[in-house]
């Protein structure tokens, strides 16, 4: 394998890895407000300002559609930007940026100062920028720069090493006092590998449920003991306008035309690209060779190898790359794009079983065999034609959609704003029923961020608020304070609380009576069979595992790993269930794992223990910093007009 071969398997390390979450410390934090409130002293291009550090729409778009471009290799192509947004890529981006500059912000603050031979030496020494040892050289690290999707300058990238350097002595700073001690070591060690084998015996108190009765008394008695559990939360009325994307998407049409130039654009996507795999041999040019000698050294093994010497053979005796030399130099499936350039063209020009003359890279000479090749395939217009129909269709409802509801933005503050705003574009507002916080929403369903602005909001203030169905807008019109239930509102459900505790109750009865007979067993197994009890038999298992018949359990866990092998546990109560543990077997932690692996979990911990505390502590810097952030210009930057 090739020196930029061997880095193209790390692509996604430049931008991402080496520029946002450098730091595996730096989370998201919180303590930055996302509010959609747009501040005015922003500049238009820029996104949000922490402290005297500016997050520009070009910075964020790079790394954005960096991360789209990420989705869509990993997933075939088949993520789309709607589907990325959906998850809350774009604010995550945002919020990791903040983090970033947050935490640079505070660095400059203590004094600290990367100079430029610290990053020099920083990227010569990156794994990922070597082969057998060595740097690959500039040539190849500024080409690799350029293959990456967007192109990266050296002199980002160097800047980006520069912050890089300077968090990592941030936190070592803020958090290098911080140790493990070998007694903790040892506890954790303990805590993760010792075992237990058990054998259970469980309860449920379903399985007793036609024996349990919820009289008339049962269940008055129930609410006046527990009517807090009971209380009628409070509940909102809204009235509301919903840009409807579907309605939208319903109204539109797109032509033939418009499809097929969409299919000729896009064609990329519809191709499955073409493959070969293929082997090579390597020959270097050391110091001391010259270009010449290991060119006709390259010649003369193509000559073999067309002659019927063993390719394979060839390679593992000749090839200068370890990598893939123990393999008969096999290069694996080669696809267009991710390879060395010169290797690449010849390879995919070669027909299957060729070998190729000597072909000169940066890495050196390559001798190729193309072993297999698969032409590149493309879908037919007609069978992804009405995909791509419905693609346009949604891409322009969103952006219309979008456009709508900026534009009623700009009118609306209060409620008569908003009627305005609706009439005079044909919409009629909704009102919906009264609904508690996290309940469904009449006319909007189940929309949980709209039941949360709802109860942030005054009344009669109005708010915007994305819903699955489009954006909306929503006033609250109508308030129920919360209040005690009465009975029968809520009849069914005190109904059902006490068939449940009866239920257990009797479970719990039955248990403690098995218990009894079980703990003075000589056999657990035997004894429970012949009290027609269902017995599950785990393997050794290690906390965090599931249990037979009580699946994972935290009460269970502790009392298995509390006993002694060959006792029977007293009743253990386990959710609606009641357990008896007879411990069969105890693996003790390995001393000798421990000696081993004493570093890794010191390690472990440390690192743990440290990403905690910089949490907080960048939790405090970011409350004293000034930040300010403009998700109107986030939102124009994801969909222009």
């Amino acid at each position: 394998m090739t020196m930029l071969d061997q880095m193209r398997r790390h692509k996604g390390w430049l931008k991402w890895s080496l520029g946002l979450v450098v730091l595996a410390f730096i989370a998201i934090i919180p303590g930055v407000s996302m509010s959609p409130v747009t501040d005015p002293t922003l500049p238009s291009n820029v996104i949000a300002r922490v402290g005297e550090h500016e997050i520009s729409l070009l910075q964020f778009q790079q790394i954005y559609m960096q991360q789209l471009n990420n989705y869509r290799l990993q997933s075939g192509g088949d993520v789309s930007e709607e589907i990325l947004r959906s998850l809350g890529i774009d604010r995550q981006i945002l919020q990791q940026l903040i983090d970033e500059y947050a935490a640079i912000t505070e660095a400059e603050r203590l004094g600290f100062v990367v100079g430029d031979a610290e990053v020099r030496q920083r990227i010569v020494t990156l794994p990922q920028l070597q082969v057998d040892g060595q740097f690959i050289g500039d040539t190849a690290y500024y080409q690799l720069l350029q293959t990456q999707r967007p192109p990266i300058s050296p002199t980002q990238f160097e800047e980006e090493i520069r912050q890089q350097i300077m968090l990592e002595r941030l936190q070592t700073a803020i958090t290098s006092w911080m140790t493990v001690t070998d007694e903790e070591i040892a506890e954790e060690h303990r805590r993760r590998n010792e075992k237990v084998k058990v054998n259970i015996v469980s309860f449920r108190g379903s399985e007793f449920r036609d024996q349990a009765e919820a009289t008339d008394d049962d269940i008055s008695l129930l609410f006046e003991e527990e009517k807090a559990n009971y209380e009628v939360p409070e509940k909102r009325q809204l009235r509301f306008l919903l840009v409807d994307e579907s309605e939208i998407f319903d109204s539109l049409t797109v032509t033939d035309d418009e499809i097929r130039q969409y299919y000729d654009t896009n064609i990329s996507q519809y191709q499955t690209p073409g493959q070969i795999r293929a082997s090579h041999i390597l020959l270097r040019v050391a110091d001391e060779d010259s270009d010449e000698d290991v060119a006709a050294r390259a010649a003369d093994l193509a000559a073999q190898a067309r002659g019927g010497s063993d390719f394979a053979a060839l390679a593992r005796e000749h090839s200068d790359d370890e990598g893939t030399a123990v393999n008969g130099g096999d290069l694996g499936s080669l696809v267009r794009g991710r390879t060395v350039p010169e290797l690449e063209a010849a390879a995919f020009a070669m027909s299957e079983g060729d070998i190729s003359d000597p072909v000169k890279s940066a890495a050196g000479y390559h001798v190729i065999q193309v072993n297999e090749k698969q032409e590149e395939i493309t879908q037919p217009f007609e069978t992804v034609q009405t995909a791509i129909e419905n693609l346009l269709k949604q891409e322009r409802a969103s952006s219309r959609s979008t456009a709508l509801s900026r534009a009623i933005a700009a009118e609306v503050e209060t409620l008569e704003d908003l009627e305005q705003a609706a009439a005079a574009r044909g919409y009629e507002l909704q009102e919906s029923g009264f609904a508690a916080r996290g309940e469904p929403i009449l006319g909007l369903g189940m929309a949980p961020q709209v039941s949360a602005q709802a109860f942030s909001i005054e009344p009669n203030e109005v708010a915007g608020v994305d819903t699955p169905s489009g954006p909306a807008f929503i006033t609250v019109i109508a308030t129920e304070a919360p209040r005690d239930a009465t009975l029968d509102e809520v009849r069914d459900r005190v109904r059902e609380d006490v068939i449940r505790k009866k239920s257990l109750a009797l479970a719990l009865e039955r248990a403690n009576e098995a218990a009894e007979a079980l703990q003075s067993a000589e056999d657990f197994i035997v004894a429970a069979e012949a009290a027609e009890l269902a017995v599950g038999t785990s393997e050794l298992v290690a906390r965090g595992a599931s249990f037979p018949q009580v699946g994972i359990s935290s009460p269970v866990e502790a009392v298995a790993f509390a006993m002694e092998p060959g006792a029977v546990s007293d009743v253990i109560q386990a959710a609606n269930s009641a357990a008896i543990v007879h411990l069969v077997e105890k693996e003790d932690a390995s001393e000798d794992d421990l000696a081993t692996n004493q570093d890794t979990l010191r390690n472990e911990l440390l690192f743990s223990r440290q990403s905690q505390f910089f949490g907080a502590y960048m939790e405090n810097v970011k409350e004293r910093l000034d930040i300010d952030i403009d998700l109107e210009v986030l939102d124009q930057a994801l969909n222009p007009v």
